[in-house]
């Protein structure tokens, strides 16, 4: 994980990395960390695409104040984990219009870093198992990484699952109409009675196909062509 520090005192920023550090270790969870003596310099490093995965922010900080980055950190990037160390815990209910994942007093840091740190990784850990979905069939149960199935056809009792990249195809038997029950919710665009198609790897749709990026043609029913459209436009716009 990409860790940016950021406190106008260097031996306290040294202080928070050691022990930020030390415990990402304890997890077996790498971690890069970037220290920030000068708020400036860390808003320069995102206007300049710099990201990170986690924010630490000081409060009282010359040239730009904790409150005023962490809003701008906000608008530039949503998904970062904002974490504020502050003594000033009066600020602690402003701090909440950048929405930071936790406001840790400067003087209980120690004791809640860890739990701070074990929240995040957990949270991520959520986060990372709705990429994947599983189908279960009376004999055997299937994981498959969201991402990776490019469409699906059915062929009598079986399904096919089509994966991207020098993944083989797996056949499994289950029926079509749970399948689109289980991967609607995840993008997937039912296009014709035997297929199933996730709209990440739809080119263009066309009167009797649906082309996909990598140029293979599905066939496309008709009476559905119009409730296709609509379903790409808006997983889309």
């Amino acid at each position: 994980m990409k860790i940016a520090i950021c406190d106008d005192e260097y031996i306290t920023a040294e202080y928070y990395y050691e022990q930020i550090e030390r415990i990402f270790k304890e997890y077996s969870t790498e971690c890069e960390i970037e220290l920030f003596t000068d708020s400036g310099k860390l808003l320069t490093s995102l206007y300049e695409g710099k990201r990170w995965d986690i924010c630490f922010l000081d409060i009282d900080m010359p040239l730009i104040d904790g409150l005023s980055l962490g809003q701008k950190l906000r608008e530039l990037d949503m998904d970062c984990y904002l974490i504020y160390v502050s003594i000033h815990r009066e600020y602690v209910y402003e701090s909440f219009k950048a929405r930071p994942f936790r406001f840790i007093p400067k003087d209980e840091f120690q004791s809640e870093i860890s739990g701070c740190i074990a929240d995040i990784l957990a949270d991520c850990h959520a986060e990372s198992e709705q990429d994947y979905v599983t189908f279960e069939n009376r004999t055997s149960m299937y994981r498959f990484r969201i991402d990776d199935i490019i469409y699906v056809q059915s062929i009598d009792k079986y399904v096919t699952l089509f994966l991207s990249g020098d993944q083989q195809s797996e056949a499994i038997r289950f029926k079509m109409s749970d399948m689109e029950k289980q991967l609607h919710p995840y993008g997937f665009i039912r296009i014709h009675k035997s297929y199933l198609v996730n709209y990440r790897y739809i080119k263009n749709i066309q009167t009797t196909c649906v082309v996909l990026d990598s140029k293979k043609q599905l066939p496309v029913s008709r009476y559905r062509l119009d409730d296709i459209k609509v379903e790409f436009r808006r997983l889309t716009l």
